[in-house]
């Protein structure tokens, strides 16, 4: 029986009687069946083609009174246009409901799995004591002493709250609250060692709970050290720190035969000497798409003062350069950025501190047996400027190649125009690069 069906029409079906059918608007749009099978209210259906055969999905029982269960006749056409919408897009109907019904299974299992691992997850303290116990046995008594005291005076008893934190919740801004109230109480040198044991304390929980043997079943998540991005300053003088010809020259030699240093990363040091000493964070984020073979130039964005102002920074690439290009594009080449370990994303900033403290304590640095004294990443792009100065490269074409004081109308002009100044750069850094040559080849 066809038509519009009303609520009079489904009152008046009888127990196995004939069944009702509404067509929907629109051609091929399929229809409503209703039935009615026993003493329960009539169940609806929506029918639709498939293959030349019909098939018919179940609505659900029909509400035919205020208090009756089920749904009403506008509440069943509406979830049938939905379906027969999904037909027209999918086909096949059931196929693509059990499929939106699996996705839904496997979505609840993903929460319920964050769930549980968020219950297991160990907090700030939890970290930090697990770390204790672990040097039990490793460090003198004294020294275990240090970390419990530490802990009761510096972090709990002055910051509860940071301390109740999830350890993969921590930030740098947190570390640095730690370490401001120790500072600013006078005891420089304490919120440096808290620094190191804080250090510590989250390197070992992103590893621990890897290691086999371990009792806890605490886990931390932890994806990047927090406490790498808070520096303690040094009481020590401002920076005037620069590598003699000698020790340019052994660095320049051995960081790439340094036992954990990569490949990649030490080229990195290379690359940022032979391009004059451009800022390493810089180049290090810049992708492959920044390089210009036919040009021979490299991209670099300088953001520079509050306002985060962009300028462009193109920078010749000499054969030394695109040499070391070509090293790294063996091994990175199929990732977006060149300066890489997995492709995921360029290089931490706070990698290449690191690389270069591992450097000084390896055997590569000492010359005759004697210690070469500590420097910073900021201290090769110092040791290029003074090398420029010595060998008679003019002042400001040095400024241009490091692209250093590029400020008020003349950087504006530059802003607009970074090609302007290319061919000063040119000179520039062909004046460094044969002053390099003297002192590596």
């Amino acid at each position: 029986m066809a038509g519009t069906v009303n609520e009079q029409k489904l009152r008046g079906m009888k127990p196995g009687g004939g069944k009702l059918t509404e067509s929907l608007p629109g051609r091929g749009m399929g229809s409503l069946i209703f039935k009615r099978q026993g003493e329960t209210p009539p169940m609806a259906f929506y029918r639709y083609r498939l293959d030349g055969k019909d098939s018919l999905i179940k609505i659900g029982v029909c509400k035919l009174s205020p208090r009756g269960i089920g749904l009403t006749l506008p509440e069943i056409r509406e979830r049938a246009r939905e379906l027969a919408k999904v037909a027209v897009e999918h086909g096949d109907v059931r196929a693509h409901l059990e499929d939106l019904e699996n996705q839904a299974e496997l979505a609840r299992i993903e929460r319920e799995r964050e769930i549980n691992a968020l219950r297991v997850q160990g907090s700030f303290e939890e970290l930090f004591r697990e770390y204790i116990e672990d040097r039990r046995g490793k460090v003198r008594d004294d020294q275990v002493s240090e970390y419990e005291r530490i802990l009761k005076v510096d972090l709990l008893e002055a910051h509860a709250q940071v301390l109740a934190l999830r350890a993969s919740e921590v930030r740098p801004q947190h570390i640095r609250q730690i370490l401001e109230t120790i500072w600013n109480r006078g005891a420089t040198r304490q919120a440096d060692k808290v620094r190191s044991f804080l250090r510590a304390a989250f390197q070992y929980g992103m590893t621990a709970e890897h290691s086999l043997g371990r009792s806890s079943s605490k886990n931390y998540s932890i994806d990047s050290n927090p406490v790498d991005a808070v520096l303690v300053p040094s009481t020590s003088k401002p920076g005037t720190r620069a590598l003699s010809d000698t020790e340019l020259k052994h660095f320049w030699a051995t960081i790439t035969e340094t036992d954990g240093i990569g490949p990649v990363i030490s080229r990195l040091f290379q690359f940022v000497i032979a391009l004059g000493g451009q800022r390493i964070e810089q180049v290090a984020r810049e992708p492959w798409s920044s390089y210009d073979r036919e040009s021979r130039t490299l991209r670099l964005v300088d953001r520079k003062g509050r306002g985060e102002v962009e300028r462009i920074h193109l920078v010749p690439l000499t054969d030394r350069a695109l040499e070391l290009l070509e090293q790294v594009e063996a091994i990175t080449g199929g990732f977006e950025w060149p300066w890489t370990s997995y492709g995921k994303k360029p290089f931490a900033t706070t990698s290449f501190a690191h690389a270069i403290r591992d450097w000084l304590g390896s055997k590569h640095g000492k010359i005759d047996d004697e210690q070469i004294p500590h420097f910073t990443p900021r201290d090769l792009r110092r040791t290029c400027a003074q090398l420029m100065q010595r060998n008679g490269v003019d002042d400001r074409l040095s400024d241009l190649l490091q692209s250093h004081g590029q400020t008020g109308v003349v950087g504006q002009h530059y802003r607009n125009n970074p090609e302007a100044y290319l061919p000063e750069k040119l000179k520039a850094m062909a004046g460094f690069e044969a002053a390099l040559s003297k002192v590596l080849d």
